[in-house]
């Protein structure tokens, strides 16, 4: 694996090595695998033209974790805010010697523009593309299932939130039909209803009570008013939890020992309840550890699988 941009590039095979390997690193408290610090004397740039906590920070603990040196580079306060194109500051940052670009960037198509022109020796990670992809976030959640329901097959996993402007959404999606989960069930608003034709192996419904019914993993997600080109898009907050919020009563309809993801951040009292975001079922802050054992794994098998 030479680069990661999108998990329907992947096989199940590849897909398995990465959270196997995640998983060692979890089973040895995110250490490197025996004394070796692959990333020493490499250098890994955090690319971020969109606001980030938990992506970016995962990436640079897990970054110097394996040895290497991070450096942080955002809209406001890199030459993009003065015209610069993003492919003319990625060659600028390779000519310091730059190995890593790990890039989040609203707009769509990015990724196939980056690698007509950086060096061939560089390696690209996708942290978030526009609403089209989030395979990092994706490949943490697939541990997150794994590590609680070990057989992706026989489970049902129900996706609950703004799925039309979720790459979350997607890479999940494609992830999990990789792995031959057996029920996929999207679920949300009809004014939040994604395009089938990029949720493939998906079941689609507005009804979130049979949706929930005997659900194994629920995921949900906010509602992203920043990608909306209308504000009146944008529904009320307090009918859509009465709507949609998954609530404690709504729980209920799920197995005894569901699961609730969300990838963050969370706007409690919208999507979710407090009672469930902390209730016992909740393996949301578990997410956030999954990831930085999940990028260390990336990184490894990017490094070693070098050309």
């Amino acid at each position: 694996m030479k680069h990661l941009l999108y998990l329907k590039n992947l096989d199940q095979e590849t897909i398995t090595e990465i959270l196997d390997t995640a998983e060692h690193f979890l089973n040895h408290d995110n250490q490197p695998l025996g004394s070796e610090k692959l990333l020493q004397d490499k250098t890994l740039a955090n690319v971020f033209f969109e606001p980030s906590t938990r992506t970016r920070s995962s990436f640079q603990i897990a970054a110097r974790k394996l040895g290497a040196d991070v450096i942080n580079i955002d809209n406001e306060h890199s030459s993009k805010a003065k015209g610069e194109t993003l492919v003319d500051t990625l060659k600028s940052l390779e000519a310091m010697g730059v190995n890593y670009f790990v890039i989040r960037n609203k707009h769509s198509g990015i990724f196939d523009e980056i690698l007509e022109n950086i060096d061939h020796n560089s390696r690209l990670i996708n942290a978030g593309e526009s609403n089209i992809s989030h395979p990092t976030q994706g490949l943490l959640d697939l541990l997150t299932i794994r590590r609680h329901k070990k057989d992706f097959k026989n489970i049902k996993t129900v996706i609950l939130g703004d799925l039309s402007h979720s790459r979350v959404a997607r890479s999940l999606t494609e992830g999990l039909s990789i792995m031959g989960t057996g029920e996929i069930v999207i679920v949300s608003p009809i004014d939040y209803k994604p395009d089938m034709k990029l949720f493939n192996g998906a079941e689609y419904t507005d009804n979130i009570e049979s949706a929930l019914s005997d659900a194994d993993v629920v995921v949900t997600l906010r509602v992203q008013k920043e990608r909306m080109d209308d504000e009146t898009q944008f529904l009320d907050q307090s009918k859509y939890f009465k709507d949609y919020g998954l609530t404690s009563d709504r729980l209920k309809l799920c197995k005894k020992d569901v699961i609730v993801m969300h990838p963050g951040p969370m706007n409690r009292g919208v999507e979710i309840e407090n009672t469930v975001a902390d209730g016992e079922h909740s393996v949301i802050t578990e997410q956030v550890t999954n990831g930085i054992a999940t990028r260390m794994a990336i990184l490894s098998i990017i490094e070693r699988g070098k050309d």
